[in-house]
């Protein structure tokens, strides 16, 4: 056969059209697709099959449902194969999403979210329902919320969320409900760190304050985390970030009007005085005292119930207690002590306010009140608080009145409460074990009390405590049906996955906290030896002084005192009883002191 002839044969082979293998599950009604032109044919011998799409793996997360493959490029109709049906084409699948969607929403409406979240759980497994699937998620998410599942409902949002705003419509839908369900919880924790996940993709509308008041919180805790890393340049950017936000928060927020009210405040909460107060920290952060104390000031302000504002007795609190901090920073003890006084009875900070204010009274020579105030602090109320300071305080007060068998009790009471405590911490941190366990294995209420004392760990471990009251509250009295359903599963195991994040995180911050305060009260309790050695050897000079003059020498007077007290108060003798009306109000008579030792100078 000629050259000629061969490669005309081939050059027809080549132009026939090749058959259509048979495959299944193909779209049987497309039609065929346009001829591609010529400039966009391959130049090869023959065309190469398509190569198979890998399948995606299965999502780790039990409530994250696959998205169903891609479907392949339409091709010329094979011919029908002998007991096996086509799939259903689109049309169909269009016409049954949609009265099952109807029929799940019907339900919701109806107030019957238990069967209408099983409905939209029907949907989403379902792989021939995906074009359903994005209105499905969504719904769910609502349906969750309406029986009280908060945290089942945010994971559910959290599939909305993550898909972002180019691949469902709805995006901003799901991040405005994200703020319905997280206002609703004790914690802000688990809203908080959601708003700053999605930051980027846009603000609620009328939720703009919230928004950037979160969004400022997360910052200057970013801040404080990156400063106790060393890294203190970037922590400065992290407040300086803090505080641009900070100021976008609108001053109507939290005023107490209904139109501003919707703007910002939320339960109890001023919203406008939060961002201020957040705006003095970042400034004391970055060493900018007077701007930061006149913040503080601003936030006294905005919370006097007299404004009609939002009230907002947690941050006026707060505002006190860094105003007070600040004048005795710089040692103006008595401005100091007016602040701590303005702080609220038994408030959050109350018992801290009070210990502080011990300090500045003992500065300034008022032995007395001081000594009130540590009287509280170690009173029954309060023996699983942690203040080891105030023990040492209390000695060192004796001892500087001569009061040196008061003082040596006191430094045995001290050391005998904290030295089991020391022990117990030193133990305690040496064990290994995961981070999620940390807390768990820290059995004593002091140390746990003591690891609650930082406000973040306190805020991971009241969000896991949410957890487990939804898990026994919100789920367990669900019907037998819903408990035990694929999503009555899958919700428990999401909301267990979520706890044990959580308690990660919490465990390690707990971990830092107990080595710190293991260190400190390593310190003060050498700092009690010493004090008790000093203590030992000024009643051997009294002693060998005695003993020098062939007489007992005194070294203490009795000191003049009343028991008159302000228009303001009652004296009432303490006899050894504490009534909780009376903590706080304590003020110690020192009937004794140093015979020949002057006066101490008052401090300003």
């Amino acid at each position: 056969m000629s050259r000629a002839l061969t490669a005309l044969l081939l050059a027809l082979a080549l132009a026939a059209p090749l058959p259509a293998p048979a495959q299944l599950g193909l779209d049987l009604t497309a039609p065929e697709p346009a001829p591609r032109k010529k400039k966009d044919e391959p130049k090869k011998a023959a065309p190469k099959p398509a190569a198979k799409p890998a399948p995606r793996p299965a999502p780790a997360d039990p409530l994250v449902r696959p998205e169903p493959p891609l479907p392949p490029p339409p091709v010329a109709r094979p011919p029908r194969t002998r007991g096996v049906e086509p799939a259903a084409p689109p049309a169909a699948a269009r016409a049954e999403v949609k009265p099952r969607l109807e029929a799940a929403r019907a339900l919701l409406d109806q107030g019957k979210a238990e069967a209408a979240a099983l409905a939209y759980d029907a949907i989403l497994r379902d792989p021939g329902l995906a074009e359903g699937h994005d209105e499905a998620r969504y719904q769910l998410a609502r349906a969750l919320a309406a029986l009280g599942l908060d945290h089942a409902a945010l994971t559910t949002l959290d599939e909305v969320l993550a898909r972002g705003p180019s691949r469902t419509r709805h995006f901003h839908d799901a991040l405005e409900r994200l703020f319905e369900v997280g206002d609703r919880l004790a914690n802000e924790q688990p809203l908080l760190a959601r708003v700053a996940r999605h930051a980027r993709e846009g603000v609620p509308p009328g939720r703009e304050d919230r928004f950037h008041a979160l969004l400022a919180t997360y910052e200057f805790d970013r801040g404080r985390a990156l400063e106790e890393a060393g890294k203190k340049e970037e922590a400065r950017v992290a407040w300086g970030e803090a505080r641009r936000l900070a100021a976008l928060v609108r001053e109507a927020a939290g005023d107490g009007s209904a139109r501003a009210g919707a703007a910002g405040s939320v339960g109890g909460q001023d919203t406008y005085a939060r961002a201020v107060f957040l705006d003095g920290l970042a400034l004391y952060a970055l060493g900018q005292e007077p701007e930061a104390n006149e913040r503080f000031k601003e936030v006294v302000r905005l919370t006097n119930p007299k404004r009609g504002r939002a009230e907002d007795p947690v941050v006026r609190e707060q505002a006190f207690l860094q105003l007070a901090r600040l004048h005795y920073q710089n040692r103006q003890n008595r401005y100091a002590i007016f602040y701590y006084g303005k702080m609220p009875w038994g408030g959050p900070s109350w018992l801290e306010g009070l210990w502080e204010a011990s300090y500045a009274h003992y500065r300034i020579g008022e032995h007395e009140k001081a000594l009130g105030n540590l009287l509280t602090l170690q009173s029954a109320y309060f023996k699983d608080e942690f203040f080891p300071e105030s023990w040492v305080l209390k000695a060192i007060i004796y001892y500087e009145n001569c009061r040196y068998p008061e003082a040596t009790s006191v430094l045995k009471d001290f050391t005998a409460a904290y030295e089991p405590l020391y022990d117990e911490l030193t133990a305690l941190t040496a064990r290994p074990g995961p981070p999620e366990a940390f807390l768990e294995q820290a059995a004593s209420p002091r140390v746990r009390a003591l690891a609650f004392t930082d406000r973040a760990i306190r805020r991971l471990a009241e969000a896991a405590r949410e957890i487990d009251g939804e898990l026994a509250r919100g789920l367990t009295r669900r019907g037998e049906a819903f408990r035990g359903s694929l999503l009555g599963k899958a919700i428990e195991a999401r909301l267990a996955q979520e706890k044990a994040q959580l308690l990660n995180e919490a465990g390690l911050r707990a971990r830092g906290k107990l080595e710190y305060e293991r260190d400190q009260l390593r310190a003060m309790l050498a700092q009690a030896l010493r004090i008790e050695i000093e203590v030992s050897r000024q009643e051997r000079e009294a002693l060998e002084s005695s003993l020098a003059a062939g007489s007992q020498v005194e070294v203490v007077k009795n000191l003049r005192w009343t028991h008159a007290v302000s228009d303001e108060h009652l004296y009432w003798p303490y006899q050894g009883e504490f009534w909780r009306d009376e903590l706080g109000t304590y003020s110690y008579t020192l009937t004794k002191g140093c015979k020949d030792r002057p006066p101490r100078s008052a401090a300003p």
